[in-house]
């Protein structure tokens, strides 16, 4: 009799449902949201994040029933190889985006039973009449931080009941039925949420982390003065600039058994200012940083144009002008626009630099292709001796700096080797005086402590076959020994995660920013082994494999071991 009893007891069939017709995006539309496989992806993101994350269940049906708080017997129903969608919605008057998400189940009638079905079930549905979503509540009428609702073949949740029924059409209905991307996550975004909330969020969130002046730091009248200017400003201004400018772009995010890599593609609008700023955009390979010295755990690797330069670099002397204070005479303003200008003709498309915390103190290098030696030469001549100009050197002053040049000479090492010196001094006053006013809040108000930093920094330069060569910091002749030979000897090609890191941005590069902040920490730490590399590299270029030859792309690539260790450290941060 059991027997007899299991063999008629078969499960149902599974559930036929007849396909949803597609419907238009929902006004507002940010971006959209595709996994294409939610087991595999979970499986590499759990593999790469390491730690707490192996606590997690093991695919996506499970993960989700315990995000969602629902019984372990929906899990069987969960279609972990089918897509998991969504989108994101521009919430009327700002704020956080209205979203929602959805994800395949085998049965969505069987689903409905397990939830509000039997002794236990804690759930009650309501099908909401305008959009036909069975909405799945609580039986005791109380609130949960996830809504959720079937609709189709797809369960749906979001945090509010509005953004699902608002959303959670769209979603069921329109983007099971898209071109799946290869990604693990892929992010669509549409040129209306570019040029509008994306970039207005952008702007507004880099507002706020852009250089202030320092606390208790004013100007005449009372006001603060201009921060310095910052290249990253004009860098972080041009990345928003082609952004808005894009017919839509994608972001995507891929696990492997190294790494984590986010990755941002675009297509520009033919004939707008975007599309003709990333034709004129120069880029070439950036394994040059593997020339920089071996202990280098930051680095930049920057590829631009004579013609980008020299626009920036008048860009830069209005700015440091501006910062200066109003009372800049003219002739001074020209010849620090004259003398950024000339450098920025005079040096090459490729330019390198990198830091390196040494039991020393910290060391700068850097190293740059020169298109005209004797101009690039003369035009940094100029530039330092701008520091003598009475404007100059009252406002260094003011912010207790003092600039003298020399020259000086290192063993065994042939050319003309030039020397920067940097001193900290007691802040001046406009008229080059001591300022008591200052030195009084000093002594009122004591700054962070500069215990164990020398009252004068040395950068030395040399302009010759290799280049443009420079270094500083506190043992500059050992910094500038070892960024002259790192290329023949100890660099960064020996370390072979940071090589292949590197390597792995190709040759369609204008802009590289690498960091090892494992080795940062450990060095910090004043540890002897450094552990392994455990790179995280930004780049932004165009074209290459796969995109158009003037389609703007950014990429970072995080290590696993990065992302581990920061899991790890959370707590602690």
């Amino acid at each position: 009799m059991t027997l007899t009893g299991c063999k008629d007891e078969q499960p149902p069939p599974p559930q036929k449902v007849a396909p949803l017709e597609p419907i238009p995006a929902p006004a507002g539309l940010l971006a959209e949201v595709f996994v294409p496989n939610p087991d595999e992806a979970w499986a590499k993101a759990r593999a790469a994040v390491g730690g707490p994350a192996l606590f997690l269940p093991s695919n996506a049906g499970n993960l989700a029933v315990t995000l969602l708080g629902l019984p372990l017997a929906v899990s069987t129903e969960i279609d972990g190889n089918l897509p998991l969608v969504g989108a994101l919605v521009e919430r009327t008057g700002g704020g956080r985006p209205r979203s929602a998400m959805g994800i395949h189940v085998r049965d969505a009638g069987k689903v409905e039973s397990l939830l509000v079905k039997g002794e236990n079930a804690r759930f009650q549905i309501r099908v909401d009449e305008k959009t036909s979503i069975t909405l799945l509540e609580p039986k005791d009428g109380g609130a949960r931080s996830i809504v959720i609702g079937l609709l189709g073949n797809y369960l749906l949740f979001a945090q509010e009941t509005a953004d699902l029924l608002d959303v959670g059409p769209y979603v069921a209905r329109t983007l099971p039925t898209a071109k799946m991307p290869k990604a693990d996550v892929a992010f669509e975004l549409p040129r209306e949420a570019l040029g509008g909330p994306i970039e207005k969020g952008l702007r507004s969130s880099w507002e706020s982390l852009r250089p202030r002046p320092r606390p208790g730091a004013t100007a005449e009248g009372g006001k603060a003065p201009t921060p310095v200017p910052s290249p990253l400003n004009g860098l972080v201004d041009a990345l928003l600039g082609i952004l808005v400018e894009l017919d839509h772009a994608r972001i995507t995010l891929d696990f492997d058994d190294r790494a984590a890599h986010l990755r941002l593609l675009g297509t520009p609008r033919e004939g707008s200012a975007g599309a003709s700023n990333l034709a004129a955009m120069t880029v070439g390979d950036p394994r040059r940083l593997l020339e920089l010295p071996a202990d280098t755990d930051i680095a930049v690797y920057l590829q631009d144009s004579s013609k980008s330069r020299t626009t920036d670099a008048k860009k830069y002397a209005d700015a440091l002008a501006a910062a200066m204070g109003k009372d800049v005479p003219e002739d001074d303003r020209a010849a620090l626009s004259a003398a950024l200008v000339a450098v920025a003709e005079g040096r090459g498309d490729s330019f390198t630099a990198g830091v390196s915390l040494l039991s020393t103190g910290p060391a700068i290098y850097a190293r740059s292709d020169v298109a005209d030696e004797g101009k690039l030469d003369e035009a940094l001549g100029n530039l330092l001796g701008l520091a003598k100009r009475k404007s100059f050197a009252s406002w260094l002053g003011q912010n207790e700096i003092e600039v003298s040049t020399g020259k000086t000479v290192l063993e065994n090492l042939p050319g003309d080797i030039r020397r920067i010196r940097l001193a900290r001094v007691d802040g001046k006053d406009d008229k080059g005086k001591k300022d008591e006013k200052a030195s009084k809040d000093r002594k009122d108000k004591p700054a962070a402590s500069l215990e164990g930093v020398p009252s004068t920094i040395d950068v030395l330069y040399m302009l010759g076959k290799d280049g443009l060569v420079l270094a500083g910091g506190y043992d500059a002749k050992a910094a500038f020994r070892t960024i002259l030979e790192s290329p023949g000897k100890e660099n960064l090609s020996g370390r072979a995660e940071a090589k292949s890191a590197v390597a792995a941005v190709g040759d369609k590069t204008a802009f590289v920013a690498f960091v090892d902040p494992l080795r940062l920490l450990n060095r910090r730490a004043g540890k002897a082994d450094l552990g392994p590399s455990a790179p995280v590299v930004f780049a932004l270029g165009k074209g290459g494999e796969g995109v158009g030859a003037n389609d703007p792309w950014m990429r970072l690539d995080v290590a696993n071991l990065a992302i581990q260790e920061l899991v790890k450290r959370r707590g602690a941060l």
